[in-house]
């Protein structure tokens, strides 16, 4: 389980499968996204590949798993420019 934090963020996340987030998603491998918190704006956003987003609430925020280990760079690289 991911420990919430009120300290900002930038990394990549992986979707739980099976969780009722990737339900919600019809992801049925597991996926990945870029996860941000902005403390400043009081808000957690789970971003696809896609450019399609989420705001992820203390309810679905277990559904994920936070790598914050990749650098800004790397999440470039990953998403191939696509932010």
């Amino acid at each position: 389980m991911t420990t919430l934090t009120d300290k900002p963020i930038y990394c990549l996340a992986l979707v739980k499968p099976g969780s009722p987030l990737a339900s919600k998603w019809n992801v049925l491998k597991p996926s990945y996204g870029i996860y941000e918190h902005a403390p400043a704006f009081e808000r957690r956003v789970l971003r696809w590949g896609d450019g399609t987003w989420q705001e992820i609430t203390d309810r679905n925020h277990t559904d994920l798993i936070l790598l914050p280990q990749f650098t800004e760079k790397d999440i470039q690289e990953i998403f191939d420019g696509a932010l």
